[in-house]
């Protein structure tokens, strides 16, 4: 677009400068004629030259910008604009969400979704722990997303379970903390049998507590094999 005001500008001025010369200068009249025409060439020339000086300025902060934008991308971020009202912390946010949630009755379903209209995907019964790792308020209701296994996940309604762990809870699921060692006994003097990442699921089989006042899980790893794994350094579910 600037090029284009540049050259009208460039032909206004052309013309100009022919009538210009094609005007006598013998006479008074002739005068007239000659600073008439200058003064009508200004008044075209000036509300270009405005319009390219607020051009140049737009392309100068566009410059600018597109020299940020390549520094933030160069150094691996992008910019950020903060929020003119940033949002708020409700109830029920995920800052909130509890690590665990026990079913309170029996075949309690796992949807899809969140809402009892999706597809099932699991039913649990009573005192069934599982780990939330979202939720969802709905017009009816806050709803769970929790992780059954590790492949199956899905929602619960919150009025099919508790924050409270019952006193009957049986675990059927122990989750590594890190990585731990699966071993022949229930203390660290047994041989371990297989080393266990972190964020395995075990399968609960049982507990002890040794001699030392350690408590140990007797679990099932995903290979099929058998031992036991410190309580310090799992969780159960």
């Amino acid at each position: 677009m600037k090029k284009k005001i540049l050259a009208t500008i460039a032909i206004t001025v052309g013309l100009s400068l022919i009538v210009l010369i094609n005007i006598p200068t013998s006479t008074k009249a002739n005068s007239n004629v000659l600073l008439a025409s200058v003064e009508w060439v200004q008044a075209q020339l000036n509300p270009l030259q405005t319009k390219v000086t607020a051009l140049e300025k737009q392309v100068a902060e566009q410059e600018q910008a597109i020299k940020q934008l390549q520094k933030a991308v160069a150094e691996g971020g992008g910019v950020v604009t903060p929020p003119t009202n940033p949002p708020t912390t409700n109830p029920g946010t995920p800052q909130d969400l509890p690590t665990v949630v026990y079913t309170t009755a029996n075949n309690v379903k796992v949807h899809s979704g969140a809402s009892r209209n999706y597809k099932v995907l699991a039913t649990l019964g009573t005192g069934k722990g599982v780990t939330v790792i979202d939720q969802h308020k709905a017009a009816a209701g806050v709803w769970y997303r929790v992780e059954v296994s590790a492949s199956v996940k899905g929602w619960v309604f919150t009025e099919d379970v508790s924050t409270t762990k019952p006193g009957s809870y049986v675990p059927s699921q122990v989750v590594t903390k890190g990585a731990v060692n699966v071993r022949k006994g229930a203390t660290t003097t047994y041989k371990s049998l297989e080393l266990v990442a972190k964020g395995s699921t075990l399968k609960y089989l049982g507990s002890f507590k040794n001699a030392s006042g350690e408590t140990w899980y007797n679990v099932q790893t995903p290979k099929g094999t058998k031992g036991w794994v410190l309580s310090t350094l799992t969780e159960v579910k």
